[in-house]
C-alpha cells in the first residue's frame, strides 16, 4: 500500500466516522495456583504445584512460558522515566488504527503511520521523544529480556509489499497471495466454515500497537509482554503466519481453551497446526495452538 493510497483511506474513513475498539487483554484459565510462581516461592512448593503438568520447576524458562502473565523476578522492566512514553506513542498508534480502520492499519508501516499522525490533528504528529523510544524498542534484542525468536523484519521501514496481500472476506484481515491464502483457503475446505481467521498480517505498526499495549497492561514488564506477543520485528504474522479460531469462541480462541474445540481437533489430526511456539518452547513464548505457520 503505497503512502496516497493509505492517506486516501484515512481521509475515508475520519469523514466515515470509523472508529474500531482494540480487542486486547485476553485471559487464559489456568487450574493451577499460580501464586507459588512468583518471586521468592520455593522450589518444592513449585514442584508440588506443578505435579503432573509437564512443567519443571528447574527449568526456569518453562516455568514463565507456563506462567506467562506473572512477575518473575528477573524480569526486565522498561524504566519509570519512558512509561510515558510508552502510553502516549500506544494512543497515538490507537488514534491512527480507530481513523484507518482495523483491515488498513494491519498493513500499515511505520512511515504510514508518521505520515497519517503529520496529517490530522485529531492524531497529533510522533514528538521526537516518541521517535527516540520507538526505534530504541524496535532495535533492542528482544533476548535482552527473554524473547528468544528470530529476528523477522530487519529495518523499522519495512514495509508489506504492495498488491501481494488479499482481504479475507467476512474476517477484517489480510493474507499474502500464495502460500498463506492457499492453505487458508484449504483449512476452510477440509475443516469447514467454522475455522475462521482471526490474524492475519501484522505490520509493523500493528505489531507495535499490540506490544506497547501488553506492556502497559503489564506494567512495563517487557519480559511478560514478549511472553504473550512477539516484539515489533519480530513476528511470523509480517512473513505469512496466521492464526485460526473457531466460529462463535470469542476471546477463548486465543487460550488453550481453543484446543477443546472441534475445529482445533480438526486442524491438528490434518496436519495444519505446526508449532511455532510449543508447550515445550525454548523461545520465551507462551504456548500457541492457534497459530498456524506457513513456510520454514
Amino acid at each position: 500500500m503505497d503512502r496516497r493510497t493509505f492517506l486516501k483511506l484515512a481521509g475515508s474513513a475520519a469523514l466515515a466516522g470509523t472508529c474500531l475498539p482494540l480487542v486486547s487483554g485476553l485471559e487464559t484459565a489456568w487450574a493451577l495456583d499460580v501464586s507459588l510462581c512468583q518471586a521468592g516461592a520455593g522450589d518444592h512448593g513449585v514442584k508440588d504445584a506443578l505435579g503432573g503438568a509437564g512443567v519443571s520447576a528447574r527449568d526456569p524458562k518453562l516455568l514463565k512460558i507456563r506462567f506467562f502473565n506473572r512477575d518473575f523476578k528477573d524480569d526486565v522492566f522498561l524504566p519509570d522515566n519512558e512509561m510515558p512514553l510508552l502510553l502516549s506513542s500506544l494512543m497515538r498508534f490507537k488514534r491512527i488504527q480507530n481513523l484507518i480502520g482495523h483491515g488498513n492499519f494491519c498493513l500499515a508501516g511505520f512511515d504510514d503511520a508518521l505520515s497519517c499522525s503529520r496529517s490530522y490533528d485529531a492524531i497529533g504528529p510522533f514528538p521526537r521523544r516518541e521517535l527516540d523510544f520507538l526505534e530504541k524498542l524496535f532495535q533492542r534484542p528482544a533476548s535482552d529480556y527473554g524473547f528468544m525468536g528470530k529476528k523477522t523484519i530487519p529495518r523499522l521501514t519495512w514495509q508489506v509489499p504492495e498488491g501481494q496481500t488479499v482481504k479475507i472476506r467476512g474476517t477484517g484481515n489480510y493474507l499474502y497471495k500464495g502460500g498463506s491464502e492457499a492453505l487458508y483457503q484449504d483449512i476452510r475446505k477440509k475443516v469447514g466454515t467454522e475455522a475462521v481467521l482471526t490474524s492475519g498480517i501484522r505490520g509493523v505498526s500493528k505489531q507495535f500497537l499490540l506490544f506497547l499495549d501488553k506492556a502497559a497492561q503489564s506494567r512495563g514488564n517487557l519480559s511478560m509482554a514478549s511472553r504473550s506477543l512477539a516484539p515489533p520485528g519480530y513476528s511470523f504474522h509480517a512473513t505469512g503466519d496466521f492464526d485460526m479460531g473457531e466460529k462463535g469462541f470469542g476471546p477463548d480462541n486465543f487460550t488453550e481453551k481453543f484446543t477443546r474445540t472441534r475445529v482445533y481437533s480438526q486442524l491438528s489430526s490434518l496436519g495444519y497446526i505446526r508449532f511455532r511456539y510449543g508447550p515445550g518452547n525454548h523461545l520465551g513464548v507462551r504456548y500457541e495452538p492457534w497459530h498456524v505457520e506457513v513456510g520454514g
